[in-house]
């Protein structure tokens, strides 16, 4: 059943401050909280135009997924406890698509305007301490913005956090990546080095250092933890359509592949069919983080994770137990997290 809804987000619109800098990190990008958001980023609400299947139920077919618990976005960003997926329309609005924790979408609505001026995008959780959902934006110039979420559905203020962040491709929220207590982000570069930078629970950043270098090709979704587990298990697809897992120490750094105590390997084949996909939260209500995938045409699927044996690679815990279509019209959006 397609959804349309008028629903607005309140419009706020306080005149940013500015903040002292904390820390300037070496290397390729500076980690800042100094100047305000540009202005044509604005919170604004108009009437949401995106489609979604407002009640689904799964299929019977089968194939290979994933179960990851405890995500760092997992209260919601209108605080209601269930994750939300953020989206980006090609007229440059953010919306927010609420999920209700049992398989079915809340009412949509339109929580900003002037986005497009963003080319990456990505929400880390909680990145300031104060236990409501964040996002972060990087502009053409190469600056990284944090947008404050109140826990309410709308915003209570935006800063620069960096800058010198155009060298990166992609911005991925892992969650607790270090095992220290605060969300962080990993960020990658085109020649597939991989970058921590540790949030300090306030808004700001710890000193950062290089992960990886073995990223080339990848196309990195999301992380989150892997079921009862410490491991913050990241989904990346290859150039060829494999989805891989790669789960880390909780240390700041990776497992090895073949390692023992890791949850990594490929996890499912033919993800090149997709246009955009990522980790959903708990969709379904089940205790276990989904997947979601985009289709050209515009059809939104749920991949809804199955804990409960080994997938076809050998990988224990990476099964689907179904994969319903929860929304049609998604090919509008032009970035979804």
């Amino acid at each position: 059943m397609g959804f349309n809804s008028a629903l607005r987000a309140p419009a706020r619109r306080r005149s940013p401050r500015r903040l002292l800098a904390l820390i300037t990190a070496p290397a390729l990008a500076t980690c800042l909280l100094v100047s305000a958001v540009p202005a044509s980023a604005a919170e604004e609400a108009v009437d949401t135009t995106a489609s979604f299947t407002k009640d689904a139920v799964p299929s019977k077919e089968s194939i290979q997924g994933l179960p990851v618990e405890a995500a760092p976005r997992s209260k919601g960003f209108d605080g209601d406890g269930t994750f939300d997926l953020f989206a980006r329309d090609n007229a440059g609005r953010l919306l927010l698509y609420p999920t209700d924790g049992r398989g079915n979408w809340r009412a949509p609505q339109v929580i900003g305007n002037g986005w497009h001026i963003y080319n990456l995008l990505v929400s880390p959780g909680d990145f300031d301490g104060d236990g409501t959902v964040d996002v972060m934006g990087r502009d053409g110039y190469g600056r990284l913005f944090l947008y404050q979420g109140n826990g309410a559905g709308a915003w209570k203020q935006a800063f620069q956090i960096g800058q010198g962040w155009q060298g990166f491709v992609n911005l991925i929220a892992p969650g607790d990546f270090n095992g220290d207590g605060t969300n962080d982000i990993l960020a990658q570069d085109g020649s597939g080095n991989v970058f921590l930078y540790p949030g300090n629970g306030r808004g700001g950043w710890l000193t950062p250092s290089k992960v990886t270098t073995s990223w080339q090709g990848l196309d990195a979704a999301g992380a989150g933890h892997f079921y009862g587990t410490s491991e913050a298990v990241v989904l990346a697809r290859t150039r060829f359509g494999d989805l891989q897992a790669r789960s880390s120490q909780r240390n700041g750094f990776f497992f090895d592949y073949g390692s023992p105590d890791a949850f990594d390997g490929t996890i499912g084949r033919g993800w090149e069919a997709l246009s955009r996909f990522g980790i959903a939260g708990d969709f379904n209500g089940d205790g276990y983080n989904d997947v979601y995938g985009i289709s050209p045409n515009g059809l939104l699927t749920m991949y809804l994770a199955d804990p409960s044996g080994f997938s076809s690679w050998g990988i224990y815990g990476f099964k689907w137990k179904g994969q319903p279509v929860v929304g049609s019209g998604w090919n509008v959006m032009n970035y979804v997290f």
